[in-house]
């Protein structure tokens, strides 16, 4: 398992609920928040997924941002891989813990996670029916202000690379460029 502090500050905030207002100010510095349009939030978080997953066909990818209350990350966005979708998780209705989990951990620390076996990682949690065996999870935002977290999964072990983790954190710095609310003031 891998963990590194990446060094641009990546960041946005989908949401298909609300956004981010109750993450403690400390967190929220130099990232961008608001209560933003609940659609367009969804729809910029199911394009970022989608973009992603066309360079991933074969992996689960998914898009989590924090719950208004900040005790966990809701699911806002996914892309199921090939033969994954079991009708037990959907975007919107999923929500994982901050504590206990990879994407909690990402979001809570800034750091990603590149996980070439995920039996290995207590933090992990799988979904009903996963077969995942490998992740990498990135955050979305700068350290101090992360926002969201992008994650992928896929069913064999070591099925990423430092190659992989340099395309996810571009796709997070876009996302950023492109989230559809304002700056926090």
């Amino acid at each position: 398992m891998l963990y590194t502090d990446p060094d641009l500050g990546v960041g946005s905030a989908p949401d298909g609920e609300t956004i981010i207002d109750a993450i403690e100010p400390s967190r929220r510095a130099g990232a961008r928040h608001a209560a933003g349009d609940r659609n367009a939030i969804s729809d910029w978080a199911r394009d970022l997924a989608t973009r992603i997953s066309t360079e991933q066909p074969t992996q689960h990818v998914s898009v989590f941002v924090p719950e208004p209350a900040g005790d966990g990350l809701r699911l806002v966005a996914q892309v199921w891989g090939a033969g994954e979708d079991n009708g037990l998780v959907t975007a919107g209705e999923w929500v994982i813990p901050l504590d206990g989990s990879v994407c909690g951990r990402v979001y809570r620390t800034g750091l990603a996670a590149l996980c070439a076996d995920v039996s290995l990682d207590p933090d992990y949690r799988a979904f009903p029916g996963s077969r995942t065996r490998s992740s990498l999870t990135i955050p979305v935002g700068p350290p101090n202000g992360v926002c969201g977290v992008i994650n992928l999964e896929a069913p064999w072990t070591a099925a990423y690379s430092i190659r992989d983790y340099e395309r996810m954190t571009e796709h997070a710095a876009a996302a950023f460029d492109t989230f559809p609310a304002g700056l926090d003031g």
